[in-house]
């Protein structure tokens, strides 16, 4: 790493634009210094969150304006596709420095090996005690990268970051694809590293870390803290209008009422006192009529200020609801008290080895319940989804679903990208009607425009909502949802509105990791892989 001060500015937007090739003006003159401060940027997918963290490295040039760096700058993306014939140190990135070492190790050197190494001396056992330390023990710089799983090779990656010497990093959704030992060290890895890094994340406990929150937004970029600080006292405020508004109108309504029965009984004594006062008939059909309007107008004012405390509560309600997500199940998707919902009798994974401890699971869930699936990456969480949903059939034993059940895979495979929703779910038999499937949608923040357009045009966020609304609106509804990693690919807000989408949820629940997203849900149990084998247990407390 360069000697940079640590008061210094690693990288500086001034007045920056940047514009598609189509014409379309994704950021038009915005500002924005990092320091060493670590800096979050979250926003919904979309607004470029990524395409932001490519220009502060150089990756992408803007438009107009101008980005300053002082010193060097690693930009590490969101994939790194298998390439045959790779080796972990260049997946790594360090392949070139670390070949330099092994060559002046066994004396064969080229001229330029030295000057390629530079003073990184230690590299080759920084890598070794990295790699032990990332759970990577068993391999070195030399192993074939070919098959290792996501979550090793997004390991790999970051450690070639953090030995790159780079003065600021630039991390797009680094613990995707990280199991919790994962995220550990890669939280054990930011809190040792002395240089300046960027993170684009939706991940709530790595955000937690970070010193500074930038949030893209359709008008430019803004302070996340404040905007939430901001935010937050907003919908308190919008909650205490609304009560306010629910209290003024009862009370409202007690004062109408008394006012009513008071002018009823005097409009009462006028027409009795105009039945036996000693007038003239065409006056005593006057005081009549006199008591008639005096009560008509009465109601019309009164029906007036009822109708405007009705609006001044929709009004008051809107502003509440208008920031959650409601999903509204049909009656079959609850599931009865201990009603068994699945059943594995000695069932082995597929691909594990007979001789494997946790190959074999022996299970019976009964409802309603919401399970977390935790073990590292390559354990078998997905493998064990996909079999609880019929995709796959165990090596050996048994596998029962008893329960209308539905699988929402990281790629969301039960839609058809071609189709609209509301076409979607006709193919489903829906038994709701059109008219009533656009009001629970819109319940969901889908609106008109969204579920008219193919699925494929729809965020990550909006098509995890739809593919919800699927599974729980078609003719037999899921009355357990298996969800594997449901947050991967989401943007913050989104994460937020599926959690409160699904807390009236009734049936059962089968996720994996996010512990935020997983304390949001309430969980009942957690299904623990170990290297002995599965545990099924209660969560304490609940």
């Amino acid at each position: 790493m360069t000697h940079v001060s640590r008061l210094s500015c690693l990288a500086a937007l001034r007045q920056l634009s940047f514009q598609f090739a189509d014409g379309y003006t994704l950021f038009d003159h915005i500002d924005l210094l990092i320091d060493h401060t670590p800096t979050g940027i979250v926003g919904r997918n979309g607004l470029g969150k990524s395409v932001l963290a490519r220009l502060i490295a150089g990756a992408l040039q803007p438009s107009a304006g101008r980005v300053e760096r002082n010193g060097t700058v690693l930009d590490l993306g969101q994939h790194s596709a298998p390439v045959a014939g790779e080796t972990v140190g260049q997946l790594a990135g360090l392949a070139g420095i670390l070949d330099a070492l092994e060559r002046l190790a066994r004396g064969v050197a080229g001229a330029d090996d030295i000057e390629r190494v530079g003073e990184r001396w230690e590299l080759a056992g920084q890598f070794r005690q990295g790699l032990h330390d990332a759970g990577l023990a068993g391999l070195s710089a030399h192993s074939a990268a070919h098959g290792l799983s996501g979550g090793q090779r997004a390991r790999i990656c970051l450690l070639g970051a953090f030995l790159s010497g780079a003065d600021l990093l630039v991390l797009d959704e680094p613990s995707n694809h990280l199991d919790a030992a994962g995220r550990r060290w890669l939280l054990a890895m930011l809190r040792q590293w002395e240089g300046g890094v960027v993170l684009v994340s939706h991940d709530r406990h790595l955000l937690e870390h970070v010193g500074r929150i930038v949030e893209v937004t359709p008008a430019g970029l803004r302070n996340y803290a404040a905007y939430r600080a901001q935010r937050a006292a907003e919908d308190g405020a919008a909650a205490a209008a609304l009560e306010h508004a629910r209290t003024e109108q009862k009370r409202d309504q007690l004062r109408f009422q008394r006012e009513h029965d008071t002018i009823q009984r005097r409009a009462a004594v006028s027409r009795k006192n105009a039945d036996t006062a000693n007038v003239s008939r065409p006056e005593r059909y006057g005081m009549k009529n006199a008591a008639k309007e005096i009560m008509g107008h009465v109601r019309k004012q009164q029906q007036d200020l009822k109708d405007n405390l009705r609006l001044r509560v929709r009004e008051a309600a809107a502003r509440v609801v208008a920031n959650e997500a409601v999903l509204l199940s049909l009656p079959g998707a609850g599931v009865a008290a201990h009603k068994r919902v699945l059943e594995l009798d000695g069932a082995r994974l597929p691909w594990l080895a007979e001789s494997d401890p946790s190959a074999r699971i022996s299970w019976a869930l009964s409802g309603p319940a919401r399970v977390a699936v935790s073990g590292p990456n390559g354990c078998g969480k997905t493998t064990l989804l996909r079999m609880l949903a019929g995709e796959l059939a165990p090596a050996q034993g048994r596998c029962a679903t008893l329960v209308p059940s539905a699988y929402l895979d990281q790629q969301l495979a039960l839609l058809d990208p071609a189709l609209t929703l509301i076409e979607q779910l006709s193919a489903l038999e829906t038994p709701l009607t059109e008219g009533e499937l656009r009001t629970r949608l819109a319940l969901l923040q889908l609106d008109a425009m969204r579920v008219t357009r193919p699925i494929a045009k729809l965020s990550g966020g909006e098509r995890l909502k739809a593919a919800t609304a699927c599974a729980l609106w078609r003719k037999h509804p899921a009355a357990l949802l298996l969800l594997d990693e449901p947050t991967n690919h989401l943007d913050l807000e989104s994460v937020l509105a599926f959690e409160t989408a699904l807390a009236t949820f009734p049936g059962a629940l089968v996720v994996s990791h996010d512990e935020h997203f997983l304390a949001a849900l309430g969980l009942t149990h957690r299904l623990r892989w170990s290297a002995e084998g599965w545990s099924f247990e209660p969560v304490s407390g609940d």
